[in-house]
């Protein structure tokens, strides 16, 4: 695992920005699964901002999860905090964008069907993510099984309490719907980002707990190419 801590957000945001604009110009049929929420949200603007045209008219987007239940034109949704600003401005045509639906009438098909399309791929080329207070990747909760593809997860007390911060008013989230971390530990890159001292303790964890299921994040310290990258505030060095 290629740990690496930079000096502000910004800094950082900059950093995973360059890295898929430079990879989707090498391998312009990349298919990337990015994570909603607010860490990401600058690397995405920075995306915005430097995008040449035709970096991104190949390039599959899948979205990591979603919870169940919710409109995914709900400010609140996972696709909301993707699509707006970063898939929209990009222009991706829709066929080359992939949403979980969270109100499926069959949630376990809607699992098959992204199962289906990441195979279809060849597997992800870059997946990331964030990282839960609770070091869950995605919707993985802690006790995830690592050899798990897209599924239905319940969601810890931690993570709904914390998921609030995305809707105007108190939202029940009690479900979400997520890729896997067998998907994770497959993918040709893997990348997690943190920033705020408030990740200081879970990114401690990461740093010094052996690798295992209650802890989702720690996986990444056995993928063949999974970078953990913080900015200064998140290290708790």
């Amino acid at each position: 695992m290629n740990y690496q801590v930079f000096d502000t957000y910004e800094a950082l945001s900059q950093h995973a920005a360059q890295f898929v604009l430079e990879y989707v110009r090498q391998h312009p049929t990349a298919t990337i699964c990015v994570a909603s929420g607010q860490t990401p949200m600058l690397t995405f603007q920075t995306i915005v901002a430097q995008a040449q045209p035709g970096d991104f008219d190949q390039v599959t987007f899948i979205g990591l999860d979603e919870w169940v239940g919710i409109e995914p034109s709900n400010p609140g949704s996972c696709r909301a905090y993707i699509d707006l600003p970063l898939i929209t401005p990009l222009g991706i045509s829709p066929e080359r964008v992939s949403f979980f639906d969270g109100l499926a009438e069959d949630l376990e098909a809607e699992c098959q069907r992204v199962n289906e399309l990441i195979a279809s791929k060849g597997g992800l080329d870059i997946i990331m993510v964030g990282i839960g207070m609770n070091g869950h990747l995605g919707l993985n909760e802690p006790g995830t099984s690592f050899d798990t593809y897209a599924h239905i997860s319940q969601l810890e007390e931690v993570t709904a309490s914390v998921g609030q911060k995305y809707f105007q008013s108190e939202t029940p989230l009690t479900q979400g719907i997520t890729v896997g971390l067998k998907h994770f530990l497959e993918a040709k890159t893997a990348i997690v980002l943190a920033n705020g001292d408030g990740k200081q303790n879970i990114i401690k964890r990461v740093l010094e707990e052996p690798v295992h299921e209650g802890l989702p994040a720690s996986a990444l310290k056995i993928h063949s190419n999974g970078h953990l990258w913080v900015d200064s505030a998140a290290n708790p060095a």
